[in-house]
């Protein structure tokens, strides 16, 4: 059985776009005053979709002992059935993306073969065929504001793995009904044989989608002109085996049983080119709505406003122009290292800049609608749900992406944030905006960095500041050249591999001596719960001089405030701190003294006036956090 991987990338979210004059209005929520992300589209949503961005839903991880039809470790690596054998483990997995996996219950979450998380945690993976889990993700969907999900269905023959499919539709249903989010069933044709895929559909459709589990019948499955909803996707693709024949008698069928059919087509579907076959025209012509794939086919700015111009804007029109409605697809970026080789985080997110300027064309282009691909897609690393924030949060023995990978602390609900503030802008509910409109966190972690590859990266390296405190009396160590800074590999870490490392001599013994070196750019509210933690490791007496100092907006430092730590040490560097060759925490409350301000960069920095002589010190593990 193959999953949808198309001749680029894979897999796919619905975003109910449309196009301009065939909008149906959600009497539910009207335009107006833009509510803050959390509370924007709580309320039960409209059934129809032409105005609403839709997330795919695979719903496919599986674990050993979860319980499932199959209970084997399934897309988090290749198990065998009814067996722990093929658990995840280094070297050992088809993932890219690491989840956050703090907030599902116990009983949902498996053992791992991984060493623990940076954190300490143990290495553990969900299954979605847990009730928990999938409550938890249309919960997440309720929460910031996502109208709702396109539920993937694979079919074969494997009695007991289209159980396992049934057993999680049903959870959806459940969990939509709950959270008034939508639902419906986009059957993915990859992989299936041209001969018997029609037959296979049309039998799931009328015996287990309507027939058994009488999905069609929730008041939360999606209905569009009367007609309950269905996608197909795979359709015309060059590298799928169905042809345009059987392809057509499928559509046909499913017009014919009243339904809303949706047609997830190649990129290139209008012009019959690329990655659409010839001779698939007059099928795509049959579809109620088109959702043309485009993971995969743009990475930079200038290619999505090309794309908007060549593939958006040309296919509404023509959607418009042969009664179609149209469904762009967006998403936030994509890696799949771990699964099929390439480089690391391939497309990179950029800090949600990526997912946000599709968003911005789609709705600057009237489109009031999208599908967003994908919601739980971890596998290569396209998922908006909670995600790894930095290498905390992933298995100390094992690559992973982290939302943190772009250089850039981003807390773990980001990208479902980040989708409900696109969410209201196509829906136009918000204005349209430009640029990214939320912050990368919302506390209670403010900013963390072990210096790893997967977390926040040094903004400066080896960059005094002047106005922060500057230089004044330190060299290069042994005496030559510049004092030097930045991030260092395989030499000391207090976690992982990596460290900051500041190093000099120090020339002069009255007057001072210091270094202060820009190293973070951040802009952090202190709320008097504020705590500032790191860890340093001095090699030396004159060492021990060596700290984090945090320069505020308004020009104030740290080291100036008077504060100190939690053993009442003074954090200005001229207080000696930690132990000679070791590794020494400083926590310090800095609210108590900061509350109010907001942290403008984080500095590196050696300060002390009464010896002179060589300084080596390392800093490890920065959090900022209430």
């Amino acid at each position: 059985m193959k999953t949808r991987r198309s001749s680029r990338l894979l897999l796919a979210v619905s975003l109910a776009l449309n196009v301009a004059g065939c909008v149906e209005q959600d009497e539910s929520i009207q335009p107006g005053p833009s509510n803050p992300v959390g509370e924007a589209r709580q309320a039960v949503v409209s059934q129809g979709i032409k105005d609403k961005v839709i997330a795919g839903y695979q719903g496919w991880f599986s674990a050993h002992g979860d319980g499932s039809p199959v209970e084997r470790w399934y897309h988090w690596s290749g198990g065998v059935y009814r067996s722990n054998e093929g658990m995840p483990a280094p070297g050992h997995q088809s993932f890219d993306l690491y989840p956050d996996i703090s907030e599902y219950p116990p009983g949902s979450l498996f053992q791992t073969g991984y060493a623990p998380l940076g954190n300490g945690a143990p290495a553990k993976l969900f299954s979605s065929y847990s009730a928990d889990v999938v409550n938890k993700h249309f919960q997440w969907m309720q929460q910031y504001g996502i109208d709702g999900a396109a539920v993937q269905r694979f079919m074969t023959t494997d009695g007991v793995f289209m159980a396992h499919r049934n057993s999680v539709a049903t959870k959806v249903k459940t969990a939509a009904e709950a959270t008034g989010r939508l639902f419906y069933i986009m059957y993915d044709i990859s992989g299936m044989d041209d001969a018997t895929f029609v037959q296979m559909i049309k039998d799931d459709w009328t015996k287990t989608i309507v027939g058994q589990l009488q999905l069609t019948t929730s008041p939360r499955y999606a209905v569009q002109d009367g007609k309950p909803v269905v996608a197909i996707w795979g359709v015309g693709f060059t590298d799928r085996s169905n042809s345009a024949a059987r392809s057509s008698e499928l559509i046909d069928w499913f017009r014919a049983q009243g339904t809303y059919v949706i047609g997830g087509v190649p990129t290139n579907w209008r012009t019959s080119s690329g990655d659409s076959k010839p001779g698939f025209t007059e099928v795509y012509k049959k579809f109620h709505m088109i959702s043309p794939w485009t993971v995969g086919r743009y990475k930079h700015d200038v290619e999505i406003d090309s794309y908007k111009n060549t593939h958006v804007i040309p296919d509404r029109d023509y959607c418009a122009t042969h009664g179609m409605a149209y469904q762009p697809v967006l998403f936030p970026g994509f890696a799949w290292y771990n699964w099929n080789g390439g480089p690391k985080n391939e497309l990179p997110r950029r800090g949600g800049a990526f997912l946000w300027r599709q968003a911005f064309n789609i709705r600057s282009a009237g489109i009031p609608a999208a599908y967003i691909a994908m919601f739980d897609e971890y596998d290569e690393g396209t998922a908006i749900a909670k995600a790894a924030e930095d290498s905390s949060m992933t298995p100390t023995n094992q690559y992973f992406l982290t939302l943190s990978s772009d250089g850039i602390y981003i807390s773990s609900d980001f990208y479902l944030r980040l989708a409900g503030k696109a969410t209201r802008m196509i829906e136009g509910l918000d204005a349209l905006t430009p640029t990214v409109p939320i912050p990368y966190t919302n506390g209670p972690v403010w900013f963390r960095t072990g210096g790893e590859e997967t977390d926040a990266a040094l903004t400066w390296s080896n960059t005094i500041d002047p106005t922060g405190g500057g230089s004044v009396g330190v060299t290069g160590p042994g005496g030559t050249g510049g004092v030097g800074f930045g991030v260092v590999s395989g030499e000391r870490a207090h976690g992982g591999s990596r460290a900051l490392r500041i190093s000099g001599r120090d020339t002069a013994a009255t007057g001072g001596s210091f270094a202060y070196f820009k190293a973070y750019d951040v802009h952090i509210p202190v709320q008097a719960s504020t705590q500032l933690s790191f860890w340093t490791y001095p090699q030396n007496s004159l060492s021990q001089h060596v700290t984090v100092d945090l320069i505020m907006t308004d020009g104030s430092s740290l080291r100036d405030s008077g504060a100190t730590d939690v053993n009442g040490i003074g954090m200005h560097p001229g207080a000696s701190r930690g132990t000679v060759n070791a590794w020494t925490q400083t926590k310090s409350r800095i609210g108590q003294w900061l509350a109010g301000k907001t942290i403008d960069r984080i500095l590196i920095t050696y300060d002390y006036g009464p010896l002179t002589g060589d300084f080596l010190g390392y800093v490890d593990d920065i959090e900022i956090r209430d």
